[in-house]
């Protein structure tokens, strides 16, 4: 496959990025076909959906997003994480708010003790 298309950037640079922390994180072959659930695999709990669009704005879509959420098994702990792409090349990564809370909490926290 020719990973150099357009519409693959974006879960390149996000692979590229995760491996900082997850040396085997990758692009997830056939996610984009049904297959295999989540456009890039990885070990640090995330269940990353990557959408590119041609236009100015990114709007999310609510059938999108449960349809992430559904993915990932009840028995399962993964944070759901939906990225964006606009046609300017602007990113961003969304995901519920309770996640994030939890996640920045968890962080500042970490940063006080050490």
């Amino acid at each position: 496959m020719n990973r150099d298309k357009k519409w693959h950037k974006l879960e390149d640079y996000i692979a590229l990025k995760l491996r900082e922390i997850d040396p085997f994180a990758k692009h997830t072959p056939g996610s984009g076909n049904g297959h295999k659930k989540g456009d890039i695999q990885n070990s640090v709990n995330l269940h990353i959906e990557c959408k590119e669009r041609a236009t100015d704005s990114v709007t999310i879509n609510n059938d999108v997003w449960n349809k992430l959420k559904a993915e990932i098994p009840l028995h399962v702990k993964k944070t759901p994480l939906l990225c964006l792409e606009n046609k300017e090349g602007k990113r961003w990564a969304v995901l519920e708010l309770s996640d994030f809370l939890n996640l920045y909490i968890e962080l500042y926290k970490s940063k006080i003790t050490d």
